[in-house]
C-alpha cells in the first residue's frame, strides 16, 4: 500500500482474474486498485472486471514491450525509434526512444483503465533529483503532444 492507499496490482501475463475476482473485489471496497504490467492483455481483462481503474508501467515494462514480437508493441517500438531519430542522434536518440516507447504504452494503457496511468522514469536517476525532473517534464510533453494529459 502506499500512503494514498492505493493498492498496486503486479500481475503476471498468465494471471488468472476469474478466480481472484472476489479477492480483487474485496480489495476493490477498500482501497484504488492499480495494475502494474505492461501486457495490454491482461491490463484490458483486469480494467474490464471494473475493479482496477489505474494502470503504471515502468523501463522494465517498456524494454519488454521492445523485445516482444506482437505487432501493437512492434509498431510502438518502430514510432519510437523513428520519432527520436527525426529528433537526436547518439545516446541521445537512445534515451528519446525509451523515452517515447513508454509514452506509447502509456497512451494504449490509458484507453483501457478510467483513472491514473503512470509512467515511471529511468530509476538509475532515482538520486539525481534535477535529471529525474527533467526526464519526467519531457515524458509529460510527449504525453500532451499525443493529447493524452
Amino acid at each position: 500500500f502506499s500512503r494514498d492507499k492505493t493498492l498496486v496490482i503486479k500481475a503476471a501475463s498468465s494471471a488468472d482474474t476469474a478466480t481472484s475476482t472476489s479477492q480483487l473485489a474485496q480489495l476493490a471496497s477498500i482501497t484504488v486498485l492499480s495494475v502494474d504490467t505492461g501486457d495490454l492483455t491482461v491490463i484490458e481483462r483486469l480494467a474490464g472486471t471494473g475493479l482496477i481503474t489505474d494502470a503504471t508501467t515502468n523501463p522494465l515494462f517498456v524494454s519488454q514491450a521492445g523485445q516482444n514480437n506482437d505487432p501493437v508493441y512492434s509498431a510502438f517500438v518502430d514510432e519510437a525509434v523513428a520519432y527520436a531519430r527525426e529528433r537526436e542522434s547518439g545516446d541521445a536518440a537512445v534515451v528519446l526512444a525509451i523515452e517515447r516507447l513508454a509514452v506509447n504504452l502509456g497512451k494504449a494503457i490509458v484507453k483501457l483503465v478510467p483513472g491514473y496511468v503512470s509512467t515511471e522514469v529511468d530509476p538509475r536517476l532515482s538520486w539525481d533529483f534535477e535529471g529525474s525532473l527533467t526526464r519526467a517534464r519531457h515524458i509529460i510533453q510527449m504525453y500532451e503532444e499525443a493529447g493524452v494529459g
